[in-house]
């Protein structure tokens, strides 16, 4: 899915008052029937792994992995390569200096992670995919001791539904929970959502706002471009509520931190977005790797300073 929480909302169709987004990525079909054959859970760990303490290399992990959605796998951000999945163009995990992602970043400091960078996200990943993803994790050895979590958008129902919203709360824990028994020498890392709706709106001309714009009870661009403050609120609300979610389910795992919504304080600018304006471009994952880095110093998943 897209790194920008209000993207295909924008151009979603509610046929009722619990409308659920749509996935991205061009090849989501594909993906979905890989999906259905869900990786076999993995052994529980000895309840006494759990508290193990992590050893990292000079305090910064060996090996970082991420999962989720299409917001991590560089999808559309090369503008000669529209579609495509560019990975190394990844906020997380990505090779491409000009983003200077996470796993950049920390073989800076600690040359052992080289080559160890794992991309699990997938275009269109909801948190069923999620879990499924967290399975085949789990499957290599050594496990990633670094685990770079950014779900949500494809789950969000808007409206917000109760009984949608109280079940991907539940399923994220379980999957954070998962992880936690399976890589207990590993650390999770929650990401919220990039920016804000209106500033995203205002970041767009009025034809881009227009080409995203529909007439749904979440859609606060309308096809002729202008933006309805109401709907903005009733989005933002939504948005909100799921990123709670998010922090609570990783309040339930002593190794999982959510990173307190840093991604959406982010001012949003048109350069940050690809030209499909529903994923990130090269600036936008760099801005996306910057800032989940100060996160993680804060946080102290890493040292807080060099």
């Amino acid at each position: 899915m897209h790194p920008k929480r209000w993207f295909s909302l924008a151009a979603m169709v509610v046929a009722s008052a619990a409308a659920a987004l749509t996935g991205c990525g061009g090849s989501d079909a594909k993906r979905a029937a890989a999906d259905a054959k869900a990786s076999p859970a993995p052994p529980a760990a000895n309840a006494s792994a759990t508290a193990t303490a992590r050893r990292w290399t000079s305090g910064y992990p060996n090996s970082i992995a991420v999962l989720g959605h299409s917001g991590s796998t560089g999808e559309n951000s090369d503008p000669d390569q529209p579609g495509v999945e560019v990975r190394e163009n990844s906020w997380a995990t990505g090779s491409n200096p000009e983003v200077n992602s996470l796993y950049l970043r920390i073989l800076a400091h600690n040359p052992a992670i080289k080559g160890h960078n794992m991309p699990y996200s997938e275009g269109g990943a909801n948190v069923d995919q999620l879990a499924i993803q967290a399975s085949q994790l789990l499957e290599t050895d050594p496990k990633p001791e670094l685990i770079v979590i950014q779900i949500m958008d494809n789950d969000l129902t808007c409206p917000i539904e109760p009984t949608a919203l109280s079940d991907f709360q539940k399923k994220l824990t379980a999957t954070l929970k998962q992880l936690a028994r399976g890589a207990p020498n590993s650390s999770q890392f929650v990401v919220s959502q990039f920016g804000s709706v209106p500033t995203y709106a205002r970041s767009l001309s009025r034809d881009e706002r227009a080409s995203q714009g529909g007439t749904g009870p979440c859609d606060f661009m309308t096809p002729t471009g202008k933006v309805v403050d109401k709907k903005v609120a009733r989005l933002e609300k939504a948005i909100h509520a799921y990123e709670a979610a998010l922090a609570v389910a990783c309040k339930t795992v002593r190794q999982c931190t959510y990173d307190s919504g840093a991604f959406g304080r982010i001012v949003d600018r048109r350069e940050y977005v690809s030209n499909d304006l529903n994923h990130f471009s090269i600036k936008g994952h760099a801005k996306a790797a910057a800032v989940a880095w100060a996160a993680i110093r804060r946080a102290g998943v890493v040292p807080r300073r060099n």
